[in-house]
């Protein structure tokens, strides 16, 4: 149920009306933006362990999952986004050269469990290396959103897994 304010405004904590393509209910909830102090100390952080991410915003109202599945509205946590995937019709990806800009990569942990995901933004395929390169969007919890090579994320957001597209 979203909750309004006197104003009209929707309400921290309150969830958005939103649903896969399929009509589900995906839960969600605002979460409030944290104090610029708080944002300039990640922003920091972040830049200091990472050589390849760069800033794009540092609002915390979102998570990765709102920021691909919502628009930057909300958080939605990770346990579901198998219903998302699912009730959206993506497909996984099987072959590196499949990997277009606007697929989604999902991060894992050592047990398997989703903990992070991003957009792909660009993708630089090497011949002479047979290697790709992938460059990611995304949000680091309420650190703030940036743009990154796939692998340099916080060991906190897993590992690379998989990729995901709603191309048919």
């Amino acid at each position: 149920m979203t909750m309004f304010s006197e104003q009209g405004n929707y309400l921290l904590g309150a969830g958005i009306q939103l649903s896969t393509g399929e009509d589900t209910y995906i839960p969600n909830e605002r979460r409030p933006q944290r104090p610029p102090v708080a944002m300039q100390a990640a922003l920091d952080f972040v830049l200091e362990g990472h050589p390849s991410a760069k800033m794009r915003s540092l609002s915390s109202v979102y998570n990765c999952m709102g920021m691909v599945f919502a628009s930057r509205r909300t958080t939605i946590q990770p346990e579901h986004l198998g219903m998302i995937l699912n009730g959206d019709k993506y497909r996984r990806l099987t072959n590196d050269s499949e990997i277009k800009q606007g697929d989604i990569l999902v991060y894992r942990d050592d047990n398997d469990k989703v903990c992070h995901l991003g957009i792909v933004w660009n993708v630089t395929t090497s011949l002479r290396e047979e290697s790709v390169q992938v460059c990611v969007l995304s949000q680091w919890g309420a650190d703030g959103e940036y743009f990154h090579l796939a692998d340099d994320v916080s060991p906190a957001l897993g590992s690379p897994a998989e990729y995901w597209t709603d191309r048919t």
